[in-house]
């Protein structure tokens, strides 16, 4: 555990903390209309710092509603980890809160989904938040990112090439996993959290991990940065003027961009008037090729800057002009339009983002009507239900859902627990199993919570979403459209 000494300029600044973080929470209505915040805390200075200057900002009325200190353990450090969990443990305890923790395994999701370790920790880690934050009753998750974090992150953002949206950095709020997340330290500088905690000798976990420069983002801080920032005392805080600015940029591009709307519509394609493109700025420009790339299913990944100057360049003149970028989607300049395409056999029936699920509502996934709704359990309803439901409608054990319920396309590595088999299988062996055709091997979905798969659709449940002897509340999930006929009769049991 960690404390340390700091300088009189830094103690000032320190004394004053408090106030500067509420006056962020009231400035950009981060808490607005929450009853419940979940306080993401590892045991860190700067969660460490947000569970108290939250708790004490609560305590003076200055925080409305409950506060729950949440724990994700990354199982990475053996023993540390789980002795950051018991510190945390201990710290809600001293403060008086509730506390919750989760364990998840990063090197295993890491290599089933060849991800790095940093990325497979942050989906992990979001997914479990936002599965705390539902058990709990909890509308937001507050977590510790300080303003050199977000000096950090432009600075990342930039090495490898950035836009407008990229400048705009860590957001003040965003929708995660169908749960709202604040960052309500965003504003202050990491050696004032320090300070903070040291006067008023609180401890926290120093994570060696955090000094290691094998990983990119721990090279930025702790080489790249303080030599950028030499004979620059303010640059976090310029870095932090050109993220806000960016951000009311994007704003405005976005606002202009909606105005921008399609002239033609079809399957595959989205047509423009090329008159109104070439009107725009090229920040307008590139959101609305963005736009029209995303809803096709392409995927921006491997699209560059080069891509979106040259359909530019070409849209600004009158000669025709076709371009194919990568991900299959083509851009047609003509006199008269500007048309966006992707021929059908690359066509993704489903968004390449995960799309959210309420209940309660209709939600449209690729070619299918996702339709939900909570019902009360009993016995023989159930019993009547599996005698008469049609394919595609399922209950789920809605106590059993961690996090939003969500629909997404397969990915490569996948695996659930086939309900009534004796364990977890991939998805694409279950499908092969099945003995269901390549071409309808498209049409199957999954309905994932924050952490799991529930349903592969419109095929079978998992077993870890049945209803049993002990389930109160099911949640019915009705998948519909013309081409589910195709699976009637398919052999799923395997």
């Amino acid at each position: 555990m960690a404390t340390r000494r700091y300088n009189k300029e830094a103690m000032n600044r320190a004394f004053d903390l408090e106030n500067a973080v509420g006056r962020w929470i009231t400035s950009s209505r981060l808490l607005e209309g929450v009853n419940g915040l979940l306080l993401a805390v590892s045991g860190g200075a700067d969660s460490v710092a947000l569970g108290v200057v939250l708790h004490r900002l609560a305590a003076a009325g200055q925080v409305k509603g409950r506060l729950v200190v949440g724990h994700v353990n990354h199982s990475l450090r053996g023993e540390e980890s789980d002795a950051d969990a018991e510190f945390v443990r201990q710290l809600a305890e001293q403060l008086g809160l509730g506390f919750m923790s989760r364990r998840v395994d990063v090197l295993g999701y890491a290599q089933r989904h060849k991800l790095s370790i940093e990325t497979a920790a942050r989906c992990l880690r979001l997914g479990a938040l936002s599965a705390m934050a539902r058990q709990a009753e909890c509308e937001a998750v507050a977590t510790g990112h300080q303003a050199d974090d977000q000096a950090e992150t432009l600075v990342h953002r930039l090495l490898r090439g950035t836009a407008l949206r990229g400048l705009c950095g860590i957001r003040p709020m965003t929708i995660l996993y169908g749960r709202r997340f604040v960052r309500p330290l965003l504003t202050v500088r990491r050696e004032d959290i320090e300070a903070y905690l040291s006067h008023r000798n609180l401890a926290w976990r120093d994570d060696a991990t955090n000094r290691s420069c094998a990983f990119t983002r721990n090279r930025i801080r702790h080489r790249l940065l303080p030599e950028l920032l030499k004979g620059t005392p303010d640059g976090v805080d310029l870095l932090l003027r050109l993220a806000e600015q960016s951000r009311q940029a994007q704003q405005r591009v976005e606002t202009k961009a909606n105005l921008l709307s399609p002239i033609a519509k079809g399957e595959h394609q989205l047509t423009y008037d090329r008159e109104s493109f070439d009107r725009q700025s090229p920040w307008v420009q590139a959101e609305v090729i963005s736009r029209a790339i995303c809803t096709l299913g392409g995927g921006l990944r491997d699209v560059t800057c080069r891509h979106y100057q040259e359909l530019m360049a070409r849209a600004g003149r009158s000669e025709s002009a076709k371009m194919t970028w990568p991900g299959g989607v083509s851009a047609e300049v003509e006199a008269k339009t500007l048309m966006f395409s992707k021929s059908a056999e690359k066509v993704a029936l489903f968004p390449a983002e995960p799309v959210a699920v309420p209940a309660g509502k209709v939600v449209t996934f690729g070619p299918y009507e996702i339709q939900t709704c909570y019902i009360d359990f009993m016995d023989k309803t159930f019993s009547d239900f599996l005698h008469t439901k049609a394919i595609g409608t399922e209950w789920l054990d809605a106590e059993r859902i961690e996090g939003s319920l969500m629909a997404r396309s397969i990915r490569p590595g996948d695996r659930f627990w086939p309900l009534g088999l004796g364990g977890e299988k991939k998805v694409a062996r279950f499908l092969q199993d099945s003995q269901i055709d390549k071409a309808n091997r498209t049409r199957v979905f999954v309905l994932t919570d924050a952490v799991k798969i529930l349903y592969l659709a419109p095929l079978r449940l998992d077993e870890r979403a049945k209803v049993s002897g002990r389930t109160k509340k099911v949640l019915q999930v009705a998948v519909s459209c013309p081409a589910i006929k195709v699976f009637e009769g398919v052999n799923t049991q395997l």
